[in-house]
């Protein structure tokens, strides 16, 4: 009796001992950089697979994986992770965080694959059937099958695939809006490309894309629309269009097209291929209307890009550019131009902490070719100048700000042989109780003059003037605005134009009605806009043709 009781104080020793052993358990395989901690390890060193349970993380460089249950295998180095009830697999990888039911990856060729996969894609709500995580070049190459794919990894960022994926910004359980993509390609920082994408208001279907449609991320947003355009323009009538594209290897087709009632077709088509992540080329052609010579002619650009660390380069040659510049409030005159080419250059914004402000210098050469009525001429143009911005003193609901641009041109024309310009803005946005206000003073000085019709610029003494109330609802997140903007030239005494406007704001949507009214001309013009809130830039729902000039930017 003693000794089975000996024996058994022994088993139940060996068992703490082993316990101490296995739980809260770490491996590491110096060999692959890769640490796995859990509750519970296994390790069979006959087949090199290590299984892990309770609350398992896994870690090699940037990629992190946690799960209920992982096993991994060190020859091959293959991850596979499962999910428990109330408990997901959970990746991180490039500041994104991504969830789902089960994970299959390998760590060297850095592919796998997600099922039923649910994240976050910078403003973007995203959930879909299942993902395939693979390096960006292999995504722009088509990807293949991730699970099965060969290659070896690389420290560029991973790119995600997207089956039968689903979007929004909205945080509702029920979204007001959602978009739903059979594919959607995700480059971290770059873009995201959507295919065969259905809209949806509510549980209505109201517009199905056929072209594939880009959204840039990170800080390359730019406008994008994806429903149907609708405006009225008081030359062309009422308008409908459509804007998409086509996506292929480090490259891209954008084409928007929109017919209007008195009969005149727009086009604009433009591929773009990337040699580089930092160089493209690219070539379009564009059919476009000009009001003020009551011709549509086809008009072709082609060019090189280059962005490094904030340095843009850029050489293009365009052929009857249609080139639309407003000199003075509410004035839009239209040149036509052709570069032959031009070259720019830009650098970064230097930050200056002092006045919360920052500034930039950029230079431009070309050679231009001036296209009048009956007769054209050829110049050589070059400037140099520098800008500046600013907010100095902002508060949460003062914000005065600056915003000058100094260039000096040069030409080669014997009379006319040099331009000077400097355009300064100087303003404020302010709320007071329901009511915003924005208000901008815009002084130009020009000395010299440019030979060239579309160059030249005259000097500008003008103050911008808006105010909109804001109608709350039931809920803060729902309101109208209200809202009516003048330009007054004080160079010719009178008022330029008046802006008038009316939106519905809620948490993740914004409905915009505008109508311009030209006091100095003849360019009238409605739109609606719907957008998507809550991203940098602005990614359009539902586009007018026209677009504002906005002197209150800083």
């Amino acid at each position: 009796m003693g000794y089975g009781i000996k024996r058994v104080r022994i088993r139940l020793l060996l068992t703490a001992i082993l316990s101490i052993l296995i739980f809260s358990a770490s491996l590491s395989f110096a060999a692959d950089s890769v640490k796995l901690d859990a509750d519970v390890i296994s390790f069979e060193e006959s087949s090199g697979i290590a299984a892990a349970e309770g609350d398992v993380r896994l870690s090699d460089g940037e990629f992190h994986a946690t799960a209920p249950y992982l096993e991994y295998d060190n020859t091959s180095q293959q991850v596979t992770a499962f999910s428990s009830p109330g408990q997901k697999v959970v990746i991180f990888t490039a500041g994104k965080r991504l969830e789902g039911d089960r994970l299959d990856y390998n760590l060297a060729t850095r592919r796998g694959r997600m099922i039923s996969p649910n994240g976050k894609v910078d403003a973007f709500y995203v959930k879909g059937k299942e993902i395939d995580v693979m390096p960006s070049s292999a995504a722009r190459s088509g990807g293949g099958e991730a699970s099965g794919a060969d290659g070896t990894g690389t420290e560029e960022d991973l790119a995600a695939v997207w089956r039968e994926a689903t979007l929004t910004t909205c945080r509702e359980a029920h979204p007001h809006y959602r978009l739903v993509a059979r594919k959607v390609t995700i480059f971290p920082g770059s873009k995201m490309v959507l295919h065969m994408t259905k809209a949806y208001l509510g549980s209505v279907m109201v517009f199905m894309s056929p072209l594939d449609i880009t959204v840039p991320l990170g800080e390359k947003h730019a406008a994008q629309q994806i429903f149907p355009r609708l405006a009225y323009d008081e030359y062309k009538g009422a308008g409908l269009g459509i804007t998409g594209s086509f996506n292929w290897n480090n490259g891209d087709l954008q084409m928007d097209f929109i017919g209007w009632s008195e009969g005149i077709f727009e086009m604009d088509a433009i591929a773009r291929q990337h040699l580089t992540p930092d160089l493209s080329v690219y070539a379009g052609i564009r059919r476009a209307y000009n009001k003020d010579m009551d011709e549509t002619d086809w008009r072709s650009r082609w060019g090189i890009d280059y962005s490094r660390s904030g340095w843009t380069m850029s050489m293009g040659w365009t052929r009857r550019e249609l080139r639309a510049i407003e000199k003075s409030a509410g004035l839009v005159s239209r040149y036509i131009l052709e570069r032959n080419p031009e070259f720019r250059i830009s650098s970064p914004w230097f930050r200056d902490p002092a006045v919360n402000g920052r500034f930039r210098v950029f230079g431009t050469w070309g050679n231009y070719r001036d296209i009048r009525k009956g007769e054209s001429a050829n110049y050589d143009r070059m400037g140099l100048g520098v800008q500046i911005t600013g907010t100095p003193g902002a508060r949460k609901n003062f914000t005065p700000f600056y915003n000058a641009r100094y260039t000096h041109y040069l030409y080669s024309d014997d009379i006319y042989d040099a331009q000077q310009v400097l355009n300064a803005r100087v303003g404020v946005l302010f709320s007071l109780g329901q009511f915003d206000f924005k208000t901008a003073y815009l002084r130009q000085w020009v000395w010299g003059r440019s030979p060239m019709r579309w160059d030249r610029y005259g000097e500008r003494d003008e103050l911008f003037q808006e105010v909109a109330l804001n109608i709350p609802t039931k809920s803060p997140e729902y309101y109208w605005n209200v809202g009516v903007r003048a330009a007054y030239n004080f160079k010719s005494d009178e008022l330029a134009e008046m802006v008038y406007k009316v939106a519905y704001n809620h948490h993740c949507l914004l409905w915009e009605a505008v109508y311009r009214n030209d006091l100095r001309g003849k360019n009238d013009w409605i739109g609606l806009t719907l957008s998507i809130k809550n991203i940098p830039g602005e990614f359009g729902l539902l586009g007018a043709d026209n677009s504002l000039s906005n002197p209150f930017s800083h």
